[in-house]
């Protein structure tokens, strides 16, 4: 996520980032060269819609975390606490069926 987040600009363009090898995704595809059925700026467009919509009930604390990653922070412990929330919040398969505030409150439970 961290990755995806730091380029978002470009994946909204439409475009993969010019040297994927820092995610460690080298073989993931879209950075290859091959033949699809899809339009070459579809996949991208996809990873950046759902990182948005995943972000969206974060609100400002979404905010912080794009600000964070786009602006250099991009080892999880350089974050700001309530950014590493919103990055456990978001990260996974698929995305959370509860909302943000209460994914916080349930996980402050947990950890007394």
């Amino acid at each position: 996520m961290l990755f995806l987040i730091e380029w978002l600009p470009v994946l909204e363009s439409g475009d993969w980032p010019a040297n994927p090898q820092k995610s460690g995704y080298i073989d993931a595809p879209g950075f290859r060269k091959s033949h699809s059925h899809r339009a070459r700026f579809e996949t991208p467009a996809q990873f950046f819609a759902e990182v948005t919509d995943r972000l969206k009930p974060a609100g400002k604390d979404g905010a912080t975390l794009v600000w964070e990653v786009q602006h250099g922070l991009t080892d999880y412990e350089a974050l700001a606490p309530v950014a590493k929330q919103v990055l456990n919040y978001i990260s996974g398969w698929r995305r959370r069926r509860m909302s943000f505030s209460s994914w916080v409150k349930q996980q402050k439970y947990r950890g007394k």
